[in-house]
């Protein structure tokens, strides 16, 4: 049996037993609920925009249509409602089942403070007719009064931040970044979780009886993967039918091309930082090791999050292009700017090729983690412990003086990279965050070099 075949299968028992557990499940019934809740909600909750107007005493004849032409001309529905005399009106107010009385079209009358959008709608009716009545008494023909009373077209523009797109634009970009953040790092950490489920359990010791370690760990990158596109499309089409069956949900328009190169970089950042979590799960030896083995890659994502949610806004800085070229950020930075219009076509293609150059380099370095750690039990392995073994020698301990230097040389480095980065952007919160953020992945990585030499590990 080839490699290939056996990542298959292995990634068809991933589908299959995943699929079948609670957890999951609960998962995709509470994405598909999360995202019905968020776009119907709004929707239900918005005001209908019907007002309940009532006219009593005397008013010019057509003050009632007139007010119904202006209130739709300002997106409201008015339900006008006659009154032979005051004393009903004023009740109907007192009541709540009017929202304005029109007294003698000369008075409006309301519950409480005006409503300063209804209160120019029925001022500007009240006008409008008065001044038609007065035409007809003066002999001016309805047509030239027409002419006269005509409104010029006035258009509104919503001005984003960037310029040429909308907020629109800027609030779709916001949601798939955080669509994206959000898969990436839910099925990255299912397959860290999956390896350490299976080390702990010895599983993985009859697995690898009869499929090489890094078919085991290809074909469970891959079955979680399509897993995970299979819940993202359940999302998707819970989002559709939402929409479809709520014609008023307000829904950002997104070229397809800028969704098929989401998707695109879904699988890129997923193939990437999967791989990761899959070697560093191989260092643990119990599912309580996740967050000491993993540190660096979660630290690395979040950074990468608001690193992309800062460049919304600047698109075209050297900042932006920076981040959606090199890899461990690109796959959440990358499609905003596509969808900011702010790339060239070769760009995206140019990130795309350093991606999977980085994923071929990680693919070849976790496969000598990930068979050098999978069958090692007991306490948690160090990156030290396992390159000590690849490279045929033996750790006798740990400098702690110098792994705190170590630590000391980074964070000063940390320092200047993030006023570097303030200077350079003009902007103190990248400049903070890209420096917090250096500091923290360059702490955690030599947490997990030198967190402690361990025994010689199993090598298969």
């Amino acid at each position: 049996m080839n490699g290939l075949r056996q990542a298959w299968l292995v990634a068809r028992r991933e589908m299959r037993e995943r699929s079948r557990s609670r957890a999951f499940s609960a998962s995709v019934v509470l994405m598909i609920v999360a995202v019905a809740a968020v776009l119907v909600l709004p929707a239900l909750l918005k005001p209908d925009g019907t007002r309940d107007i009532g006219v009593t005493g005397p008013a010019p004849t057509a003050l009632a249509a007139t007010i119904g032409q202006q209130a739709r001309a300002a997106g409201i529905t008015a339900r006008v409602h006659p009154y032979a005399s005051l004393g009903p009106g004023e009740q109907a107010v007192r009541d709540g089942r009017l929202d304005v009385l029109v007294a003698g079209a000369q008075r409006l009358k309301w519950r409480g403070q005006p409503d300063e959008q209804l209160k120019a709608v029925v001022t500007g009716a009240i006008q409008l007719a008065t001044v038609r009545e007065r035409a007809g008494t003066a002999g001016i023909s309805p047509g030239a009064l027409a002419a006269l009373l005509a409104p010029v077209s006035v258009t509104s523009v919503q001005l984003g931040s960037v310029p040429g797109r909308s907020p629109g634009d800027e609030t779709a970009v916001l949601i798939m970044t955080g669509v994206l953040f959000f898969g990436i790092s839910v099925f990255g950490q299912m397959v860290l979780t999956g390896v350490l489920e299976e080390k702990a359990s010895r599983v993985v010791e009859v697995l690898l009886a009869r499929i090489p370690a890094r078919t085991l760990l290809a074909g469970k990158i891959t079955g979680i993967g399509l897993l995970g596109l299979a819940q993202l499309g359940l999302t998707a089409l819970a989002a559709l039918v939402a929409v479809a069956a709520m014609p008023s949900i307000d829904v950002p328009a997104v070229r397809s091309t800028v969704l098929a190169w989401a998707l695109i970089w879904f699988v890129l950042g997923y193939a990437l930082y999967a791989t990761v979590y899959g070697a560093l799960g191989s260092l643990g030896s119990r599912v309580e090791d996740a967050q000491s083995v993993a540190g660096p890659v979660m630290i690395a994502m979040v950074v990468a999050y608001f690193a992309s949610f800062l460049m919304i806004g600047q698109p075209d800085s050297a900042a932006a292009k920076a981040i959606s070229y090199f890899p461990l950020t690109a796959p959440m930075a990358m499609p905003g700017r596509i969808a900011m219009g702010a790339t060239a076509w070769w760009e995206p293609v140019a990130a795309a090729a350093l991606t999977l150059a980085a994923i071929a380099g990680l693919v070849r370095l976790a496969g000598h983690v990930y068979t050098s750690a999978i069958l090692h039990s007991g306490s948690a392995l160090s990156l030290r412990d396992v390159w000590s073994h690849e490279a045929g020698t033996a750790t006798t301990g740990t400098d702690l003086a110098g792994h705190r230097m170590l630590v000391s040389v980074l964070t000063g480095a940390g320092v200047i990279l993030g006023v570097a980065v303030a200077v350079f952007t003009h902007d103190v919160i990248i400049g903070v965050t890209a420096g917090a953020g250096f500091i923290a992945v360059a702490t955690q990585m030599v947490r997990l070099w030198s967190r402690r030499t361990g025994p010689p590990v199993a090598h298969r």
